[in-house]
């Protein structure tokens, strides 16, 4: 039996206090489990145990009917998983399953496995929960057996001091609370958009708004700390459409740009990257290899790549590649909510934040 999960070495937990007790959130993108026996074997049941100093807090088993019917649809859903853009946009890497080798039943013959994508916990409790056990029980050669595998969970601290790349009023949205949004993506777990409403209070006012009408369009994008310019593109000039289909040719063609519109990826001290992306179509005022200073501006907000309205996308990474690089929570030192309280995370969805 091998049990491996992505990430293999520990999961961020984004804890939060909260009326006396402690919000954990996290998520693991990927579970695989896999026959490596030569004799077939009987999945009996997934288990996860929670836990905080050595105490379990809660368990979540998938059994009988649960388990045949979510290894049934990871067979009939989780082919694109295997390799190429997707994966590696979801998972980081292709390869992490070979759709080729995937079970769709509890059995599973020598060389077959099954898998569970994106497993969202929640938990609430007295203090944060910082151990994940995976439990695998099966059946062979009418032994049970269990395969149990150990992931920490970790409250992750930047290892420098950032601000928001915008100025003024920020609505924010999409961030690891809106579990479908980006947070699915390897990368962009803790990705967040950013864009700006009028002074009623409206992101879009008016019918057939162009681009010009968006009070964040054109807006000065700023280095969230000193770095050096890795990776930007500038000249991508075009919104792409949400299917796939009609927009594959165009990932072909120009690759992360068709995604992300035009963007840039600067390289801070300690190893942390952090992203822009649909930016205005030849606004950047940096290029490859240049070192930039904290609050300069490197670009402006657009609404390229795949965008359905001018945002600009931010994301913390530990690496420069947007599709391998594993995305990273961002504190900033220079935002309050709309009460003027000072915030570290942007922690909530869909809330406005200001940055000085």
């Amino acid at each position: 039996m091998e049990v491996v999960t992505k990430p293999k070495d520990f999961i961020i937990n984004m804890a939060l206090e909260s009326g006396g007790k402690v919000i954990s959130n996290f998520l693991l993108h990927g579970l695989r489990i896999k026959n490596s026996s030569d004799k077939k074997l009987i999945l009996k049941d997934i288990k996860f145990e929670l836990y905080t100093s050595n105490t379990l807090v809660k368990e979540i088993v998938y059994q009988g009917e649960s388990l045949s019917n979510i290894i049934k649809k990871f067979a009939e859903n989780g082919a694109w998983l295997g390799k190429g853009f997707g994966a590696k946009l979801f998972l980081g890497e292709e390869g992490f399953w070979n759709p080729e080798c995937y079970t769709d039943s509890v059995e599973m013959r020598p060389n077959q496995e099954t898998g569970i994508f994106n497993e969202y916990f929640v938990v609430i409790y007295d203090k944060v929960i910082d151990k994940l056990v995976i439990k695998v029980n099966y059946l062979q050669c009418e032994e049970e057996h269990v395969h149990e595998l150990k992931i920490p969970l970790i409250q992750y601290k930047n290892k420098n001091q950032y601000i928001l790349p915008l100025k003024g009023s920020i609505s924010t949205c999409g961030n690891y609370n809106s579990l479908p949004d980006h947070r699915q993506h390897y990368s962009m777990e803790f990705a967040f958009d950013m864009a700006q409403y009028n002074v009623d209070q409206k992101l879009c006012y008016k019918e057939n708004m162009c681009d010009e009408d968006y009070i964040v369009y054109g807006k000065d994008v700023l280095a969230i700390a000193d770095g050096e310019v890795v990776d930007c593109y500038y000249s991508f000039d075009m919104t792409t459409s949400w299917n796939w289909d009609e927009r594959k040719p165009y990932i072909d063609k120009y690759g992360l740009a068709a995604q992300c519109g035009n963007y840039i990826v600067l390289k801070h001290e300690n190893e942390e990257y952090s992203f822009y992306g649909h930016l205005l179509t030849n606004s950047l005022t940096i290029k490859n290899g240049d070192k930039v200073k904290q609050g300069q501006v490197i670009g402006k907000v657009g609404n390229t790549g795949l965008s359905n309205c001018p945002h600009l996308h931010f994301q913390l990474m530990d690496g420069p590649d947007f599709l391998t690089a594993r995305g990273l929570p961002c504190s900033f030192l220079n935002i309050t909510d709309v009460a003027g309280n000072r915030l570290n995370f942007i922690q909530e969805e869909n809330i406005i934040v200001h940055a000085e």
